[in-house]
């Protein structure tokens, strides 16, 4: 079932044309950098566009782009560009309290890593009862997230996943990873 939601959210080919020609006659702004990477503000649009470095974050949005409504909890991307670019939807920053919630849960993580002994991911933690002392919005995203790396098929992405604080905001009310 297509909800009005989801249709608004998505953007058609002209408006993907238009938006991408403000990036070829430089309409933009330096807005942020990453680890692997630059994200630039078009101007007058609520989408920003990154340039990567990292060819399995590049994949990702590859497989991503313009299905929000089966990877929810991934920030929308709506263009790729075949080669190190994609454009996607501005997020808003997480509360203190989230942050701190990420931050508890990954301290657990790396206590558990820790004890095991080898690689291990986030969700190897989570489903080893890892989620229960943590915050349940929290939780619920990250069983949620699991999924979608799972149906996104690249191998070791789980293991691979820059899952931080900083790499998760608020769209539409709901957590997403702006950055894997």
């Amino acid at each position: 079932m297509i909800r009005l939601k989801h249709i608004l959210n998505e953007l058609s080919e002209n408006e993907i044309s238009r938006i991408v020609d403000k990036i070829s006659n430089k309409e933009f702004e330096f807005f942020d950098k990453g680890d692997n990477g630059r994200i630039y503000s078009i101007n007058g649009e609520d989408k920003l566009f990154k340039i990567t470095t990292e060819t399995e974050e590049y994949k990702v949005a590859d497989i991503i782009v313009g299905k929000n409504q089966m990877y929810t909890t991934f920030i929308p991307v709506h263009y790729v560009d075949g080669k190190n670019m994609y454009i996607m939807s501005k997020a808003e920053s997480l509360s203190v309290n989230e942050i701190n919630e990420i931050n508890n849960f990954l301290n657990g993580f790396k206590q558990y890593a820790q004890e095991q002994g080898g690689e291990v991911s986030i969700f190897d933690y989570l489903n080893a009862d890892g989620g229960r002392d943590n915050n349940e919005q929290i939780v619920n995203f990250l069983r949620a997230l699991e999924q979608d790396i799972k149906r996104i098929g690249l191998p070791e992405l789980d293991l691979d996943l820059d899952f931080k604080s900083d790499n998760v905001m608020r769209w539409n009310g709901n957590l997403v990873m702006i950055d894997w």
